[in-house]
């Protein structure tokens, strides 16, 4: 007997020109492969049937059970197959045929905490050339806007982030947050909080896994991430989201070593490329105990090759730090914007706000395209997790650091806002500094808009509110606005202003 999927709200679902990146090439990252070796575990043979509607989520699970430690392969092909939430169990590989795909079901009782998941098991591979395909937009409310392909023709931050929305409305914030599908009643109009499925695919606690050659569509929530695992390798990976759906970031690290990421095509909503380190893994819809819920350290994390389409940053570092995030190499990467406005809020944002060591970050050979902010760089103290104990709380209460850092050979082509280094000065007088700073060889040329200035006589300090490089207002430089901070260089910084600019290039305000 057929079970049939039935969506919690029939009437989501609508796509509008502009959510979705249309010149993906997928031919560059998504390959013909041979099946693996080793026996095969044909979900078709459990039961699964690729017919739209019909859940199979019983079946796929028995084909994974079936694969538990035996080094085999669960064989998804034939078609589309609609599931709830199912488990990767260790020496198993999923491989999604070219010609088909795992759908997610579109009723939110299908899924306790992600959609694909592979949780506490070791040598997973996850590849195929077929899709994972998320259904997010069923699980978010419709925008306040529809999407904008045409430039504002002009830049202006809000003054004071008093509203989180952006407003006054005619900020660029307020432009694309106008534009985003939450699920969460953003605007007061009564409507109920959706508690979606977090993750899309979702590796956690686990040693030796492969993701390759594989397509994440339409993520629910989160796209892939991986956390509290060591010795993962992603590459050739495009996740092809819609633009407008919240919180669907592109990969994210989280308390996790070893991690190589390479060759990957990104189109999403939210961060693109996010390396964090909590306290907690901290969702409503997360069915882990509290004893298992503690994380630790990000270290030696690489990432190469990488394309990115964001609405908000790129490359994140941040803001979820409560550990040491160390190590960490981006290389070679493109950011970009190029068909919907405003232009992205960041390429390059390191932040620690929750206590976080970070240290010898290096990015290097990195174009950008239509990004609001080239670099922002912050150290504040949200300290949103709290403490694990008093000497815990002595050590981490003033803020965390943000040291050795390494930016190089960065060229931006339509950038609309000031870059930021900034540490953060308390109301006690206590200052909190970034430290060892380079940034060498930038090439950067504004958008040449309309620029509508408000700079106030004195920049906000953000000590403990959510850091973002478009909430501080404008700055009095349009190139560099640096403080507190200690040994900051900027060699070979070359940056083009607007025709009608003017400010000086850089201001540097209690900097040793």
């Amino acid at each position: 007997m057929r079970t049939y999927d039935k969506p919690t709200f029939p009437d989501n679902g609508i796509i509008y020109h502009g959510d979705y990146y249309l010149d993906i090439p997928f031919q560059k990252y998504i390959h013909a492969e041979s099946m693996p070796e080793g026996p095969i575990f044909d979900i078709r043979d459990y039961g699964a049937v690729a017919e739209a509607g019909v859940l199979s989520t019983e079946a796929v699970q028995k084909a994974l059970d079936a694969a538990a430690g035996k080094n085999g392969t669960v064989l998804v092909s034939g078609g589309a197959y609609t599931t709830g939430t199912i488990s990767i169990h260790s020496g198993t590989t999923l491989f999604i045929d070219s010609d088909s795909s795992l759908n997610a079901s579109k009723n939110l009782e299908a899924f306790d905490d992600a959609f694909v998941k592979a949780v506490n098991a070791n040598d997973v591979t996850i590849c195929g050339g077929g899709r994972i395909n998320g259904n997010g937009e069923y699980f978010v409310y419709l925008p306040k806007e529809r999407p904008l392909l045409s430039s504002l023709g002009y830049t202006k931050l809000p003054p004071v982030l008093n509203d989180p929305m952006g407003r006054p409305e005619d900020t660029s914030r307020f432009a694309y947050r106008a534009r985003i599908r939450y699920a969460e009643d953003k605007w007061n109009e009564g409507v109920e909080n959706i508690k979606r499925p977090m993750y899309t695919l979702w590796v956690r606690g686990c040693e030796n896994v492969d993701i390759h050659n594989i397509i994440i569509r339409d993520s629910l929530d989160w796209s892939l991430s991986v956390d509290m695992s060591d010795y993962v390798k992603i590459e050739d990976l495009i996740i092809d989201n819609n633009r407008h759906v919240a919180n669907t970031d592109g990969i994210d690290i989280m308390s996790s070593r070893h991690v190589n990421v390479r060759h990957v095509f990104i189109s999403t909503a939210d961060d693109g490329l996010c390396i964090k380190a909590p306290m907690l893994q901290g969702h409503d819809s997360i069915n882990v105990a509290d004893s298992e819920m503690k994380m630790g350290p990000s270290d030696d994390i690489t990432i190469e090759d990488a394309t990115v389409i964001s609405v908000m940053n790129a490359f994140k570092i941040g803001t979820e730090t409560y550990f040491p995030i160390t190590n960490v190499r981006c290389k070679n990467c493109t950011f970009m914007l190029p068909d919907i406005f405003p232009g992205g809020v960041s390429g390059i944002s390191i932040e620690s706000a929750d206590g976080s060591e970070i240290d010898n970050i290096q990015l290097s050979n990195i174009t950008m395209r239509n990004i609001a902010v080239p670099l922002f760089i912050s150290l504040c103290r949200r300290n949103k997790f709290g403490y694990l104990s008093d000497d815990d709380r002595k050590a981490k209460e003033k803020g965390g650091s943000v040291s050795n850092i390494t930016i190089e050979d960065i060229k931006a082509e339509g950038m609309e806002s000031t870059c930021i280094i900034t540490g953060f000065k308390d109301d006690e007088g206590y200052t909190g500094r970034v430290r060892n700073i380079t940034i060498r060889n930038l090439d950067a040329t504004y958008l040449d808009n309309e620029e509508r200035l408000e700079i106030l006589p004195e920049i906000r300090e953000n000590v403990k509110d959510y850091p973002e490089s478009n909430a501080l207002g404008d700055m009095p430089s349009y190139g560099f606005y640096i403080r507190h901070a200690e040994n900051v260089k900027l060699e070979n910084v070359k940056i083009i202003p607007r025709t009608s600019n003017t400010r000086p290039e850089i201001i540097k305000e209690d900097v040793k």
